[in-house]
């Protein structure tokens, strides 16, 4: 199967003999390639700094739950990594849902069955709070959806 940035462009590629790309198609791809500069800025920008955005936000975490941080430091930080990995590569191809189904699902229920969600989702919240501080504004914006959905999932699962 043919992998490509995009998944929509994806799905569509595997239709190439029944039909034709649609307008509404056009301009989501258009927006796709207008916006793949921020995108490969925000990547780029998230990989090179990841360790500082985790450590920053696992700071702003322990002034809230020191026991939590000190118990469990190497856990938050594998899985705050991760995250930020995941969503860099969702923000590169535009694509919420491959970080909802290769990352946030799975997460959110282990993350449940250790009856810490509260925790996290803060943890999440202030990974975002150390996005913005880190990042230019219009890159930090484009990881607000991932650890927003981050939050939500581990609030309402």
């Amino acid at each position: 199967m043919l992998t490509t940035m995009n998944r929509v462009l994806e799905e569509k590629v595997g239709e190439v003999d029944r039909i034709y790309l649609t307008d509404t198609d056009l301009v989501n791809l258009e927006r796709f390639a207008n916006s793949f500069s921020v995108r490969v800025r925000t990547y780029n920008l998230l990989r090179d700094r990841a360790d500082e955005i985790t450590i920053q936000a696992l700071k702003l975490l322990a002034q809230q739950y020191p026991e939590l941080v000190q118990k469990q430091l190497q856990r938050c930080k594998y899985d705050m990594s991760n995250m930020i990995r995941y969503a860099s590569i969702s923000i590169l191809r535009d694509d919420e849902l491959f970080f909802r189904e290769t990352l946030m699902d799975w997460l959110a229920n282990i993350i449940n069955s250790y009856q810490i969600a509260k925790e996290c989702s803060t943890a999440y919240r202030l990974l975002q709070t150390a996005v913005d501080s880190l990042l230019p504004a219009e890159c930090a914006a484009m990881v607000k959806p991932y650890t927003d959905m981050a939050v939500s999932a581990l609030l309402h699962a």
